[in-house]
């Protein structure tokens, strides 16, 4: 497991039965490049879901359909574009080279710079929902970590209480959900 998970999952212990099988092959060829190491590790351990029912992770595949899928990349990433500023004909700019892989409950979109070819060396990019980027000198799991324990700064997306943080992958939620169950009591 890559180390960053690894500590992650002392701070946030993964449920049994997280973790989704993904065809990294297939998910390559989808979007033209492989996917870092840590997120490889993280869909393993905990798949698509979200901590809290405020940070929602997503998947480069789909592999559920709604309701109670998890997010896909390709929505993620639009919905993240379009936080961004048309120009005077009505166009947005183009996000060459980035890739929503989350978002949270104040519409911030968490992204790759996939600029570097090894995709071990990406960096996290968070865009807030005024369309303002910000630059994190990380992967996603450490962001994930950072972020969780407030260890970095500024504060990159919405708030939610990081005395009790609970990541619920998208079944477990779905599971729940259907036995009349709020998966998030006291959230």
């Amino acid at each position: 497991m890559h180390p960053s998970v690894a500590r992650l999952t002392g701070i946030l212990p993964p449920h049994p039965g997280a973790g989704d099988p993904v065809d990294w092959d297939e998910a390559a060829a989808r979007w033209g490049t492989r996917f870092p190491l840590d997120y490889r590790d993280f869909v393993s351990t905990y798949g698509g879901g979200s901590i809290n029912a405020s940070f929602a992770i997503g998947l480069p595949l789909k592999v559920a359909a709604p309701p109670g899928g998890p997010l896909g990349f390709e929505e993620l990433t639009e919905d993240g574009h379009a936080l961004l500023d048309p120009d005077a004909d009505g166009n947005l700019p183009p996000l060459h080279g980035r890739i929503s892989w989350a978002t949270d409950c104040s519409a911030g979109h968490a992204f790759w710079d996939t600029a570097d070819p090894d995709p071990d060396k990406w960096t996290t990019l968070v865009l807030d929902r005024y369309g303002d980027w910000t630059a994190y000198d990380c992967g996603m799991a450490d962001f994930l970590v950072g972020f969780l324990t407030g260890g970095i700064s500024p504060q990159p997306m919405g708030m939610f209480s990081r005395d009790r943080p609970v990541f619920l992958n998208w079944r477990e939620e779905r599971r729940l959900r259907g036995a009349g169950i709020t998966p998030w009591p006291g959230l």
